[in-house]
């Protein structure tokens, strides 16, 4: 008896079809110099399902796996052949980078960001929050497919350390990446109160879960 209900839950659980698939279509060298290695990644999202979808995701930037899990981002994750690389950082994106010229600009900066902050009522930076909420959902119709490109760069730094962590990346190594979505809700709602959620959500039912796209291999050699 035990082993029909084993079976039939095992049946149960690995025969649900995943609602989305995350893939990689190409990775292919922009341009190289010196001292950067620029990539134009492609990939898609395709709603497996008879029916519409509703999740958040930020598709705008691909960042590090290990960058923070309650961030609404496509996360990368980089193989050198079979093995895991455990350090952040080694790609970034290309847009959105602000660059400092010396210690005192970029105190410059966060004061200004500071005050910009202390010069809106609650209400405003409610607002501000509530629509950076509604800007990451994504809608998709069923068996609808969304294609996305996003700029990777490689500084070709070989070393590297996080912590007590420390990668050096073997030149003459394969390498691969491979790209991950955490669809979340309750976690990236816990900042607002039972009212902006009901207010944000409308009734929307949110796919959420854990997805993962093939691996595409990546040029970090010289």
């Amino acid at each position: 008896m035990k082993l029909i209900v084993c079976l039939f839950f095992a049946i149960t659980v690995f025969g649900q079809e995943k609602p989305i698939e995350i893939k990689i279509d190409s990775l292919s060298v922009l341009n190289s110099n010196e001292t950067e290695r620029k990539f134009v990644l492609h990939y898609h999202l395709t709603n497996l399902t008879n029916k519409p979808i509703t999740f958040i995701l930020d598709p705008k930037e691909v960042i590090p796996i290990g960058a923070g899990s309650l961030r609404p981002n496509v996360y990368y994750k980089l193989y050198e052949n079979d093995t895991a690389i455990e350090a952040n950082g080694i790609l970034t994106g290309n847009s959105n980078i602000r660059y400092f010229k010396s210690e005192a600009d970029y105190t410059r900066y966060i004061d200004s960001v500071d005050t910009y902050i202390k010069s809106r009522t609650p209400e405003q930076l409610s607002q501000i929050k509530k629509e950076g909420f509604l800007e990451h959902i994504q809608n998709m119709e069923a068996n609808q497919t969304k294609h996305f490109r996003s700029i990777l760069v490689w500084d070709k730094r070989r070393y590297h350390r996080n912590d007590a962590i420390e990668y050096y990346i073997e030149e003459k190594e394969k390498h691969f990446i491979e790209l991950h979505i955490n669809l979340m809700t309750e976690e990236l709602l816990m900042s607002f109160t039972e009212a902006e959620k009901k207010e944000l959500l409308k009734d929307k039912t949110l796919t959420k879960g854990w997805f993962t796209s093939n691996k595409m291999e990546i040029n970090l050699g010289e």
